[in-house]
């Protein structure tokens, strides 16, 4: 079954754009089931609907839900409606980074911000066993990376509370806002880039003439 809605534009948010953006309806199929109830019968309706971002040209599916029987409404989309990307230079890093990194994202994109934000703990603790051992407890290792030049004193102070988020996360079953999920992976993929600037500066400098004296 087609519905009559094709080539309507709406404003659905768009992965790519990483905001509202013009879709158009590009087409829509209906389909109806009915289930029996030891009471009454209840009709169900599930619209999917091909949407085409009129900026970038990704594609979403939705599919929609509802019974006017006993008032169900649900909304899915696919791929699920995100609000950050992995970056694009994870691919860059090394292989226990970047797969970790897929998984730390796969969970955000899920909407499963407990697990992201667990996941965005153990990145840095990665990194920092990778860069300046396993040398004790998250703070005595902050430290560490303020001393080697990794970390500043003031970026410290704003990945710490990142840190105790991750923590909260783990072991009181605290529901972070989007907004500090937000600011905890600003924090994290801050950190974890050095690997990636690292290695551009080591090439660079390689490709560098010296200077003549």
């Amino acid at each position: 079954m087609i519905d009559e809605q094709e080539n309507k534009i709406e404003w659905v948010h768009c992965n790519q754009c990483l905001r509202h953006t013009r879709h158009e309806v590009v087409t829509n199929r209906v389909l109806k089931e009915s289930e029996d109830n030891p009471e009454f019968m209840i009709d169900w309706y599930t619209t999917y609907t091909l949407l085409e971002c009129r900026g970038c040209g990704s594609m979403t599916l939705r599919r929609r839900v509802i019974s006017e029987d006993i008032d169900f409404d649900e909304t899915d989309y696919y791929p699920p409606q995100i609000s950050r990307q992995i970056p694009r230079w994870h691919h860059e890093l090394p292989t226990e980074f970047s797969s970790l990194m897929k998984e730390v994202y796969t969970a955000l994109h899920a909407n499963s911000t407990r697990l992201a934000l667990m996941g965005a703990r153990a990145l840095v603790d990665l990194f920092m066993n990778s860069t300046i051992g396993d040398i004790g407890g998250f703070r005595q290792k902050l430290q560490k990376l303020v001393n080697d030049g990794y970390l500043s004193s003031k970026n410290r102070e704003i990945l710490e509370p990142a840190l105790d988020a991750g923590y909260a996360a783990t072991h009181r079953a605290h529901t972070p806002s989007a907004e500090d999920v937000g600011r905890v992976f600003d924090i994290v993929e801050n950190l974890i880039q050095t690997l990636v600037l690292k290695e551009k500066a080591k090439e660079l400098k390689k490709h560098t003439p010296k200077r003549k004296v």
